[in-house]
């Protein structure tokens, strides 16, 4: 889970700044909390602003981050420290995480030198709530001597003597952070040490590798291996007629190969097909029994391809609507309804402990398809997932259905940097009209027009 997130100098972000999923002091809607350890976590969190407030900038430094943790640098980044201030260009840019992973708490973050694509710095924490202290796991500069804490890795030997000698490796290489460098080929070191303190930095890599999820506009969430299960199959079936798109069932239906050779580029289909007979024998070489297939998103619609002992079975997903018996291709859909479906695991997963960043969570929603997902998420019982969302949507703006703290704003004056803040720095009486406020500008975060044509006379007219 995501307790805190800190940038600076990245984009339109100068000094560092912060979103913060701690709870605040109100005491409505205990149930949008999620209790860790006398520590009170919001489960959403909404952010406001007007077009280049930065609100989307967010979510890229979030994003960046979590491609260098998982990667190391492979771009040109060296423009994008803040260049609001020249000297920005020779100052690093900073990347901090407050998580909970496994019932403990962890700060982990780097520093980057952008214009020069180069990481300066690196650190990894445990925090002690109760004791208000943080316990060093590690920290390195660049070209200096790691600073390992013995004590926290039981003082074993064999597992200091590793860490070091991986470090020293790459002590000099500062495209890549340690953490990278720790879960490359490392699969033996925790295999053998999986009672030792050693695992937290296989259990960090895999908090960013598969529980953090960024979405922006222009894609939508990676899930499609989430419908390949007929659980999760029935789950979406019982949601999805009530959000008012006039589907009643999703199900999927015999296709051919011959279909999707047709709809996908040869090199994309090879690898899928070479990725599934590569897991089905590795199945088959561990004893277990053999059920690999894959789901893949082509020309607007959705495939799934399983690998059977005749070759390949293909089956393609349909829609069914409410008062027709007639099934519609998923390219028939609207915008709105393909965009429901990138999202509506965020709904049926439950199980999941994933935070989901969605960039412009309203685009092709209707107003009030998108109150009805947000009220639906926040009604969720047992689930311990976060979502994150930038929204234009002022109708979410309700105090029945959001706290104080879970409404953020994003907020940029003329040629100056963000500044990212809660609502409840305003402590709003629950009464309030905040959307109305909003609009108004008490808060901040919407756009100030500049006058095009002077008011009344000739000039004002248009032809």
């Amino acid at each position: 889970m995501l307790i805190r997130f800190k940038v600076s100098n990245f984009l339109s972000f100068d000094q560092e700044q912060e979103l913060s999923m701690i709870a605040g002091a109100t005491k409505k809607k205990e149930s949008h909390i999620i209790n860790e350890d006398n520590l009170k976590l919001l489960k959403f969190s909404a952010i406001y602003g007007a077009n280049a407030s930065g609100k989307s900038n967010l979510l890229k430094a979030i994003n960046f981050s979590k491609n260098i943790i998982l990667g190391g640098i492979k771009f040109n980044n060296s423009n994008f420290y803040c260049r609001i201030k020249d000297e920005n260009k020779n100052k690093v840019s900073s990347f901090d995480f407050e998580i909970k992973i496994h019932n403990k708490f962890y700060s982990y973050g780097f520093d980057i030198l952008l214009s020069q694509n180069s990481i300066k710095a690196e650190w990894l924490y445990e925090l002690d709530k109760d004791k208000n202290k943080e316990i060093l796991i590690f920290n390195r500069k660049l070209n200096e001597n790691i600073n390992i804490n013995k004590e926290y890795f039981d003082n074993n030997e064999d597992i200091l003597s590793r860490l070091n000698v991986y470090y020293s490796d790459m002590k000099e290489q500062d495209t890549i952070l340690f953490l990278t460098i720790m879960n490359r080929n490392k699969d033996t070191l925790y295999k053998e040490n999986i009672n030792n303190n050693v695992i937290i930095l296989k259990n960090i890599y895999n908090w960013f590798m598969n529980s953090l999820i960024i979405i922006f506009p222009q894609n939508g969430l990676d899930n499609t291996m989430f419908f390949t299960s007929q659980e999760n199959m029935e789950k979406i079936n019982k949601i999805i007629s009530k959000f008012g798109t006039g589907i009643s069932e999703c199900k999927f239906v015999n296709s051919s190969m011959q279909e999707l050779q047709a709809s996908i580029p040869p090199n994309i289909l090879k690898n899928m097909i070479d990725t599934i007979e590569g897991a089905y024998l590795n199945a088959e070489k561990n004893n277990i029994k053999p059920d690999q297939q894959a789901t893949i998103r082509v020309n607007r619609e959705m495939y799934i391809i399983k690998k059977t002992a005749n070759g390949y079975s293909v089956k393609k997903i349909v829609l069914k609507h409410k008062n027709n018996d007639s099934e519609y291709s998923f390219s028939e859909e609207s915008d709105g309804t393909q965009r429901l479906f990138d999202l509506i695991e965020i709904l049926v997963n439950k199980k999941s402990e994933r935070v989901y960043f969605i960039d412009e969570l309203d685009r092709c929603f209707h107003p009030e398809l998108t109150y009805e997902f947000i009220a639906r998420y926040l009604n969720l019982q047992d689930n311990n997932s976060q979502l994150i969302v930038t929204t234009h949507e002022s109708r979410l703006l309700n105090f029945d259905l959001l706290r104080r703290d879970e409404i953020w704003f994003a907020n940029r004056e003329k040629n100056a940097p963000t500044e990212l803040y809660s609502l409840e720095r305003y402590n709003e009486r629950f009464d309030k009209k905040i959307d109305k406020a909003y609009l108004e500008g008490r808060y901040g975060g919407v756009p100030i027009f500049e006058t095009l044509f002077p008011v009344g006379g000739e000039d004002n007219e248009r032809t």
